[in-house]
């Protein structure tokens, strides 16, 4: 009877063994395998625990909210089969330091607890060389694919600007989505121009001096300033396109000569609650687009 309970007991320690070594395993297989967020290399990010990946504002929306503080300085990594493809820094939004190339901006992050914002900081030295922005790596998009986890999103392009009379400027976008799903935009003609221009700094035109000019509107702050309303927004249907005029009737005085023009379309961003994402309509778009223009005026 000794010899059975020991023999027993040699067995249950050996199925616990043999058995925490395959979990194991699976885990190191399930991190290896796909794309890979790793923050402060002890965190890590994969296809158990993303949502999906939105490529045209560098989102990555997370399956539950992330568990790490945001306010710790450190690194990430991002990984594709356990192969590095880049790596980049985590750094408060409020500090003066600005680092080169990739960043997650946080304290504050201006998105919920479900996203990881992945931004890009470009430096263009006196040559005009900059530095090359590694998120849009084809081996990330085919690894995301494979998880079905890759999305588009939206893109903006600036079609033109037009200087319409001394202190009037239109500038005119094409906004189009590239998703497979209908998604919901921050719709200029609903909100009106000055609500609008609280989730974007709007046009901006910058000569070779390094001058810029640009409108002189009130903008209105929304009540409460951290809400949102179902009304301020659009559908815009898969690969379906939308050409977006702004007007500016006093904007600043602008000589004949070549510019650079920017502008940011704004979406919503920590208003919206991981269960406000997906309305009966279509998903709501986070984010923002930057463009920017070479143009002459004449």
């Amino acid at each position: 009877m000794k010899i059975f309970t020991i023999l027993i007991n040699t067995i249950i320690i050996l199925v616990l063994i043999f058995g925490c070594e395959k979990r194991d395993n699976d885990l190191d297989i399930e991190i290896k395998d796909g794309f890979s967020l790793v923050i402060n290399d002890s965190i890590t990010y994969n296809s158990n625990s993303i949502d999906f990946y939105d490529f045209s504002s560098h989102l990555v929306y997370l399956k539950a909210g992330h568990n790490f503080t945001f306010s710790n300085r450190g690194t990430f990594s991002v990984l594709v089969d356990n192969e590095l493809i880049y790596t980049g820094h985590m750094f408060p939004g409020y500090s003066s330091y600005l680092p080169m190339g990739p960043v997650i901006h946080c304290a504050p992050t201006f998105y919920g607890d479900y996203i990881i914002p992945i931004g890009f900081n470009q430096f263009i030295d006196s040559t005009g060389h900059s530095n090359k922005d590694p998120r849009d790596d084809s081996r990330i998009i085919e690894a995301l694919k494979k998880s079905n986890q890759y999305k588009k999103g939206l893109t903006s392009d600036i079609l033109s600007v037009q200087k319409l009379s001394n202190n009037k400027v239109q500038i005119t976008l094409q906004l189009t989505n590239l998703d497979s799903e209908s998604l919901l935009y921050l719709d200029l003609g609903k909100m009106g121009l000055n609500l609008f221009h609280y989730f974007t700094n709007g046009l901006i035109i910058r000569d070779s001096q390094n001058n810029s000019y640009t409108h002189k509107l009130t903008v209105e702050e929304p009540e409460p300033w951290d809400s949102w309303k179902i009304d301020w927004l659009s559908v815009l249907k898969s690969n379906e396109a939308k050409t977006i005029s702004v007007t500016y009737n006093d904007f600043d005085i602008i000589p004949s000569g070549e510019y650079t023009v920017f502008f940011n379309y704004p979406g919503l961003s920590s208003q919206i609650e991981k269960e406000e994402l997906q309305q009966n309509s279509g998903r709501i778009w986070l984010g923002q687009l930057s463009n920017t223009k070479i143009i002459d005026i004449e």
